[in-house]
């Protein structure tokens, strides 16, 4: 009986211990905070043959709508797209290079063609509003969140006591496109982000890669939000110029977007 009160009294302290962890408050350090951004900055994608599969969710709390993607490339530009219904038929066709780029629609045998600039987002023309591009996607996806910030600074930093280690900062930047805030865990990764005013971003890391497998993208103006999912991860061999570029079938219909 005596062993079995020891028993209950050691498991008990260990539980007291845990919440104690749990509840434990982490005070901000400067020399972190410092660190943590020199992190996020230098947290680049490498360049190198990938396959992203998943899933992309979108609408608001009302009706939404889910397409599956795959999305390749050799690193950076060019790259190709492709999106699908959930039963697996072809809904569209992107290839993006540097000066253009082409989406293909086969259930209406049309095309769209446009040039290729900062102001361009084929994501909004496709009916799929989020204010990232697919580059820009890719390299979300891939770790790296800080390449889609042109000339980005730091212009404010805050700092708070709390619970969970990544709000201890709250970095404020400034870049040629946008303006926002960021708060990133001790390796740099941002876990919340919020982008002039307009939209946040939630992101979610696989434990195992380290590397996002879930990105919620929500409008901060109306009831609307994006998900993105990261279900399968390849690193194939060096693609061909084949493969990242398709021709279009004879009798499409073609709208030049400049």
């Amino acid at each position: 009986m005596k062993q079995l009160k020891n028993i209950v009294i050691l498991f008990c302290l260990i539980l007291l211990n845990a919440c104690a962890a749990q509840n434990e408050l982490l005070i901000p350090d400067e020399n972190d905070q410092e660190n943590r951004w020199k992190l996020f900055l230098a947290n680049k994608v490498e360049e190198k043959p990938y396959t992203l599969q998943g899933s992309f969710r979108f609408g608001n709390s009302e009706n939404t709508n889910r397409v599956n993607y795959i999305l390749w490339s050799n690193g950076s530009l060019p790259l190709r797209v492709e999106i699908m219904a959930g039963v697996g038929a072809s809904l569209a066709k992107v290839a993006e290079n540097k000066k253009q780029i082409t989406m293909y629609f086969p259930q209406e045998k049309r095309a769209v063609i446009m040039d290729n600039f900062d102001e361009i987002n084929p994501l909004i023309s496709m009916g799929m509003p989020v204010p990232i591009s697919f580059n820009e996607m890719s390299f979300i996806l891939r770790g790296g969140f800080s390449q889609i910030f042109k000339d980005l600074t730091l212009d404010n930093v805050k700092s708070k006591t709390t619970k969970k280690e990544y709000e201890q900062y709250t970095y404020y930047f400034s870049s040629k496109k946008m303006e926002g805030l960021v708060q990133l865990d001790k390796f740099g990764k941002p876990i919340y982000c919020e982008v002039n005013d307009e939209w946040a971003f939630e992101i979610s890391y696989d434990e195992e890669t380290n590397l996002p497998y879930k990105v919620v993208i929500s409008s901060k103006l109306e009831d609307y939000k994006a998900i993105l999912l990261v279900k399968e991860r390849t690193f194939p061999k060096k693609y061909e110029e084949s493969d990242l570029k398709f021709e279009l079938p004879d009798h499409t219909e073609i709208c030049n977007n400049y």
